[in-house]
C-alpha cells in the first residue's frame, strides 16, 4: 500500500510538467515510459488515470454557439459562414433575390421595429399590421423611404447564402435587417447599421435568442461595444499635420488614412455592394387620385364627394401615403406639399 501511494504521487509529479498530449488528458510522459531491452513499461497508474478520465468525460461535439458581432469599417469582411444565411452583400454563389422578402411578421419582430420607430421619432405602431410591406404602405412617416425598396414572396432558400437588395442607408438597413434576423432565427444575418449604439437592447435579446448576427457599420462607441462578442475593425492612422511634408496638397495625401500600420488578420476579400435601388413605384389609383383632385376639384374637396369620383379604398391610400391631407373637422381632403410634388411630376411628365 505504501509502495503504490508512493508511485501515485510520483506520478503526479511528472503529470504537471509540460509533456506532448495524446488523446484526451493523457500526457505521454505520465509515469515514464522507458525502453529497456526493446520492451515498453508503462506504469500502471497513469494508465488507470487515463482510462478513468475518458469514461469520466467523453468527448462530445460542441454545439454552435450564438455569435453577435460587430464589423467597423471592413465591408470586405465576410460576415456570414455558411447557408442559411441573409446577407445584404453579393458573395460568390450567393442567391439574389429581386426584391426584400415580404414576410408575415412575428410579434418579436414587431416589438423590435416598434422599438427602431420609437428610437427614431416615427409615430406608427407596427402591432396591428401583418406583413413587412404593410409597416412601409401604411406608415405616414417611413413614405419618404418607402418607395425606394421592392418587395417579393416571403419565401427564403434554406439551402443558400441569400443576399438581399437592401440598401446600405438608414433606416431602412436597420429597420429591414432586423427584422430579417428576428423573423428567421434558423438563419444567420449580415446587416449594415449605424443605429445601432441606440439598440443595445435589441441586440442583447438578439444574443438571448441565439441569434448568429454580424453588424457592419461605420460608427465606434467604446461604451457600448459589450454586447457583443467580437468585435473587428480596420486600423487607421491619422498623421500630424507636421508629417506632411513638402506640400500643403491634401489631395496627395488622403491615402494614408485607412493605411493600416499593423499585421492585418483579415486578408481583404473582393465582394459587391449593390443593392438594387428601384425608381419611387406609386399606385395608378393614387396618382389617379392626385390628379383628379388637383385638377378636377381645384385642390380641396369633401371626403364624399372625392371617394365617389375615384374610390374610398384609393382616397385612404393617398391619405395614408402623405399626398392628402385630411381635416376631420369639417371631412374634406387637400393636396399636401407632397400631393403637388406628384401632381407637377405627373405634369412635367405628361409634356
Amino acid at each position: 500500500m505504501k509502495r503504490q501511494f508512493n508511485d501515485y504521487e510520483r506520478h503526479n509529479s511528472i503529470m504537471s510538467s509540460p509533456t506532448p498530449s495524446a488523446g484526451r488528458g493523457c500526457p505521454v510522459g505520465v509515469g515514464w515510459i522507458g525502453r529497456l531491452g526493446g520492451v515498453f513499461r508503462i506504469n500502471y497508474v497513469a494508465y488507470k488515470f487515463c482510462v478513468h478520465a475518458y469514461r469520466n468525460h467523453p468527448l462530445k461535439a460542441e454545439p454552435k454557439s450564438p455569435m453577435i458581432r460587430l464589423v467597423i469599417g471592413r465591408l470586405d469582411y465576410r460576415g456570414v459562414s455558411g447557408a442559411p444565411a441573409i446577407t445584404f452583400k453579393d458573395y460568390g454563389g450567393s442567391e439574389k433575390l429581386n426584391g426584400i422578402p415580404d414576410m408575415e411578421l412575428k410579434p418579436i419582430t414587431k416589438l423590435v421595429i416598434n422599438r427602431l420607430f420609437s428610437t427614431l421619432g416615427i409615430q406608427f405602431d407596427v402591432s396591428n399590421v401583418k406583413r413587412l410591406s404593410d409597416v412601409f404602405e401604411y406608415c405616414v412617416q417611413c413614405s419618404w423611404f418607402s418607395g425606394f425598396i421592392g418587395f417579393v414572396s416571403d419565401a427564403l432558400p434554406d439551402k443558400a447564402i441569400a443576399t438581399v437588395p437592401i440598401p446600405m442607408i438608414e433606416p431602412l438597413s436597420s429597420i429591414i435587417g432586423l427584422a430579417l434576423a428576428f423573423n428567421n432565427p434558423n438563419f444567420e444575418v449580415e446587416l449594415y447599421s449605424d443605429l445601432w449604439p441606440l439598440l443595445t437592447d435589441v441586440l442583447s435579446q438578439a444574443k438571448a435568442l441565439g441569434l448568429r448576427l454580424t453588424i457592419h457599420t461605420s460608427v465606434l462607441d467604446v461604451n457600448r461595444i459589450y454586447v457583443f462578442d467580437e468585435v473587428v475593425r480596420r486600423m487607421i492612422r491619422l498623421p500630424r499635420i507636421d508629417m506632411l511634408t513638402n506640400t500643403t496638397d491634401f489631395t496627395n495625401k488622403v491615402e494614408v488614412v485607412g493605411e493600416s500600420y499593423r499585421t492585418p488578420t483579415i486578408q481583404p476579400n473582393p465582394v459587391k455592394v449593390e443593392p438594387l435601388v428601384a425608381e419611387p413605384r406609386i399606385d395608378e389609383e393614387v396618382v389617379n387620385v392626385v390628379k383628379t383632385l388637383g385638377i378636377e376639384l381645384g385642390g380641396v374637396s369633401t371626403l364624399k364627394a372625392l371617394s365617389d369620383l375615384v374610390g374610398s379604398e384609393a382616397v385612404v391610400r393617398a391619405v395614408s401615403m402623405g399626398y392628402l391631407a385630411y381635416n376631420p373637422m369639417d371631412l374634406t381632403v387637400r393636396l399636401s406639399s407632397k400631393g403637388l410634388a406628384l401632381l407637377r411630376a405627373v405634369g412635367e411628365g405628361a409634356n
